[in-house]
């Protein structure tokens, strides 16, 4: 159950990126088209800030809420554990169930072993995902290459629009 929390917690955390990059053939972020993303809107996700660093073993992941938005995202918080609740327990067949990169990468993490650790500070939502298997330490430096890429391209199209 600990585990589900910070799932949805990291996932939240991460969407700030919105719909950019590919991993395996699958857009990493998708917003629109994932059921997992689905409760984030792009007027939040524009309002939060978000950080990345490597560590020895894993990545840290840190996100800001602003104020105004903070029920906002407890309530798609709230709506991601139910349905991985409902995943687990058989109520939604995961197979149904439509993913993006990065919800699903997430999830084989999980299943590979990695320890999740979250914290949620009155200043940040802060992830921790570590290992010391080299396998899946392996599998945690690709997230994070993911999620790196993907910001750059995020990063790039907004200095685009603002031309």
């Amino acid at each position: 159950m600990k585990k589900l929390g910070i799932l949805f917690a990291v996932l939240l955390v991460v969407f700030v990126m919105a719909t950019f990059g590919t991993a395996e053939d699958k857009v990493w972020f998708d917003m629109k088209n994932c059921d997992f993303c689905a409760g984030m809107s792009e007027d939040m996700m524009n309002h939060m800030t978000h950080e990345q660093h490597r560590l020895t073993n894993g990545v840290m992941v840190l996100a800001t809420i602003p104020d105004e938005y903070k029920e906002e995202f407890a309530k798609a918080m709230v709506a991601m554990e139910q349905l991985g609740m409902d995943m687990e327990t058989g109520k939604v067949d995961p197979a149904t169930v439509k993913m993006c990169g990065h919800c699903e990468y997430y999830g084989d993490l999980m299943q590979a072993g990695a320890k999740m650790e979250h914290v949620s500070s009155g200043i940040a939502e802060i992830d921790l995902i570590t290992s010391d298997d080299p396998e899946v330490m392996k599998m945690i430096m690709t997230y994070a290459d993911n999620n790196d890429k993907a910001m750059a391209e995020m990063e790039a199209m907004m200095k685009e629009e603002m031309k």
